[in-house]
């Protein structure tokens, strides 16, 4: 079977956008200029009770990687152990990941989800309304933002990334330190 000079092409281009895909994603990490503040909107808690993101005062970390994901999000699935990952190589930095789902599955069935999946040494918070993902003006999903302890999103990334490598760890880091 033949390939026309055009197919190959085209299969060479799909090729290297695959590959490229990952390659270079700690480029995508870097500090926003313009910081947005967290909102402090109400979300639920793994035991269904509301709870506001208080980053200074409640949550006292250095920093924090949001992941917004929900159970129908094939990326997010498949992004959920590299998030636990990252949380077990980060937090000698003092910096924590956490999860706010946009799902509107129950919160006990997503939690099992997230127990089968890889993500079980998570926090888990959930926005099935949706608030903090439109007052954020986020385009979809997997999408994860940095959280400095003063409530400020410092780089946000949009799409799925390897967040267990040492180049997006020592980005991480970066924005920090």
């Amino acid at each position: 079977m033949l390939i026309s000079n055009f197919n190959k092409k085209i299969i060479i281009l799909l090729y290297l956008a695959i590959l490229s895909g990952n390659a270079y994603a700690d480029e995508y990490l870097d500090k926003i200029s313009d910081k947005i503040k967290f909102p402090t909107l109400k979300v639920l808690d793994n035991r269904e009770k509301p709870i506001i993101l208080k980053f200074n005062q409640d949550l006292k970390k250095k920093g924090y990687v949001i992941n917004f994901w929900a159970t129908w999000c094939v990326p997010c699935k498949e992004e959920l152990p590299d998030l636990s990952l990252l949380k077990s190589k980060i937090k000698k930095y003092n910096i924590d990941v956490l999860t706010i789902s946009i799902d509107k599955k129950d919160i006990k069935d997503q939690l099992k989800f997230l127990s089968n999946n890889g993500a079980s040494n998570l926090d888990h918070f959930f926005d099935n309304e949706m608030k903090i993902f439109k007052a954020l003006k986020l385009r979809g999903i997997p999408t994860t933002i940095i959280v400095n302890q003063n409530s400020f999103i410092i780089s946000k990334h949009e799409g799925i990334l390897k967040w267990g490598e040492d180049t997006i760890i020592n980005k991480i880091k970066s924005l920090f330190y």
